[in-house]
Order: structure tokens, then sequence, then C-alpha cells
């Protein structure tokens, strides 16, 4: 069973910090505000000033502001500045142990899956996959900061309580679909497809068997998600895994080819062709990832699909 973090509370100290890539000034501020207007103590550490071509810091200094996050009892909780690029990178220069015997709320998506994925096997620690201090959830307006609410609310509920989400339910009643049949219950792993794959034969590869498998993509077309879904499938994880939960995929559209009509098979057929034949229960259409409004996630804890109803249910919490 992984151990979990202490819920936040008002007034708590939480770190800021940019494992991958940079952003301007102006973005970094009004990451300050929004965790100051859900009544936290923002406290930005020294890669968020700063960057270094694709990354925000160079690797060292990535990885210390991580490790020294953890480290600190005053910080009670870590919020990603933003993703982009760069995670991978780190994983071999952060201490497992020492963030092992500090579990603390961490919160991101995208590039942070891989620091997700090596925190829930390497330390046995649930984690959020959620909104970032650039993430796109508030307005502001006359000096006022205004959170979309079904991304705040999920937000609060799942680091500021100890309560399960229970059934998910898309913004906007957008419906689940799924393909196969049956139930499956699991922890929660994953994140970002190309990130999953990013790390396969070293180390801190995806332990697949008996999970949850989440997958969200972004800006990528077909074809090249189908290169990654097979790269999964290849490697055993969709014959491993309990099941699989489709969220956002962003932006990721068919290519047309040189010849006459062509174009990439749909996303939906590639899912068919690579995933399905597992006959692993699939939730398909899951409004997680990137795209606003966004739930949060916590990872390392049971989830059940209900794939003959189209129903997620979120069994724990994130937080003791």
């Amino acid at each position: 069973m992984n151990q979990k973090p202490k819920p936040l509370k008002s007034g708590d100290r939480v770190a800021v910090v940019a494992p991958s890539s940079a952003t301007d000034i102006k973005s970094v501020e009004n990451g300050e505000r929004k965790l100051k207007a859900m009544g936290l103590t923002p406290v930005m550490f020294p890669t968020c000033y700063i960057n270094y071509g694709h990354l925000s810091a160079p690797d060292t200094e990535r990885a210390r502001d991580t490790n020294d996050a953890f480290k600190d009892e005053s910080i009670k909780g870590i919020i990603c500045l933003r993703g982009g690029y760069g995670t991978p990178r780190i994983l071999n220069l952060l201490d497992y142990e020492m963030i092992a015997a500090n579990p603390k709320v961490f919160m991101g998506f995208s590039d942070i899956t891989a620091l997700h994925v090596a925190f829930n096997q390497q330390c046995r620690m649930t984690t959020f996959h959620g909104p970032m201090a650039t993430s796109n959830f508030v307005k502001f307006k006359n000096g006022d900061v205004l959170f979309e609410p079904y991304t705040y609310n999920s937000l609060i509920k799942s680091i500021f309580t100890n309560e399960p989400a229970g059934e998910h339910k898309n913004p906007n009643e957008e419906p689940l679909y799924s393909y196969c049949r049956g139930t499956a219950e699991g922890e929660l792993i994953g994140g970002n497809l190309t990130l999953l794959v990013s790390t396969m034969g070293s180390p801190y590869e995806l332990d697949a068997a008996g999970k949850i498998l989440f997958i969200e993509e972004v800006n990528e077309p077909v074809y090249k998600i189908d290169r990654m879904l097979t790269t999964l499938s290849l490697a055993g994880k969709f014959e491993q895994c309990a099941g699989v939960i489709f969220g956002t995929f962003a932006g990721c559209q068919r290519e047309k080819k040189a010849y006459e009509g062509g174009l990439d098979l749909t996303l939906e057929e590639v899912i068919q062709n690579t995933v399905v034949p597992f006959n692993k229960p699939i939730i398909f259409n899951f409004k997680a990832g990137h795209s606003f409004p966004q739930p949060t996630l916590a990872l390392g804890t049971k989830v059940r699909i209900y794939a003959d109803s189209n129903t997620v249910v979120f069994l724990e919490s994130g937080c003791r």
C-alpha cells in the first residue's frame, strides 16, 4: 500500500519548483497569486526565475530544488510551475530514500509524469495529476482571482481533504465511452504517453502489473500515438494491466497523406488495433490531461472501472 501525505490546510507553505521548462516572469507572478488565493503560502524556488535553453535550469539545479522541497520540513506541499520537457534527465539525481521519508502533496501533469511514476514506484507514495501554478484555470479580473469551478473544486477536495473523489463525472456532462466489457480494479498509474514511453528500458520504466493505466497526450499526430501505444503493447503493459483509462488527446489529429484521400487511422481505430485485443476493460473520453476544466487524479490510489456502464469510481483519497 502506498503512503499518503497529510492534506494541506490554510496557511501552509507550498513549494513551487520548475523541474521541466521555464516560463516568463509574469506567469510566475500569476502562479504565486493563484496559490495565495487558495489560502496557501507559496515559496517560489530558484528554478522558477531562471532558464537554460529548453529547460528551466541545468539538471543538478532542477534536481536540487525538487530534493530541497521534500527535505524542508516547513514545506507541506509541492506544486510544479509548468511542464514542457526535462524531468527524465533528473531521475538519477533525486534522493528517493529521503523523499520516501518525507511524503507530501506533489502536483503536476504532462512532463511531470516521469516524476509521478518514479515517486509512485520508487517511493511508494501517492501523488496528484492535476493543475500546475501556471495552468489555465483562473481568470484575473479587477484584482480578483476567479477560479474555474470544476477544476478548483476537484483540486481542493483532492489536496485539502482525505475524502475519495468517488464516481468520476466529466466536465460539461460529456459522456464516457468504453471498449470491451467487465470490471477492473487496481492502483491508478500513468500520465502523458510520451513520458511513459521515454523511460522504457530504464529503472524508472512503468510497472503496469495489476494496475489501472491512465494515458493522455497532446499535439501528436495519430500515427505517433499508434507508435507509442504499440511500444507499450510490445513491452507487455496492456497484457499486464488490469484496465485502461484514455484521457484527453488534445490536438491529436489525423495527418493527410500524399496519396488520394489518404489519412491516418482515427485514434479510435488505433486503440481498437493495439489495445482492445487484450480484452481489458477500457474507458475512453475521460476528460483529464491537457484540457480545462481538469480533474485532479490521485495517482497510486485504488480505482474501479465498470466498462459495462461507462463508469469510473475513485475508491481512495490521495491524502491520509
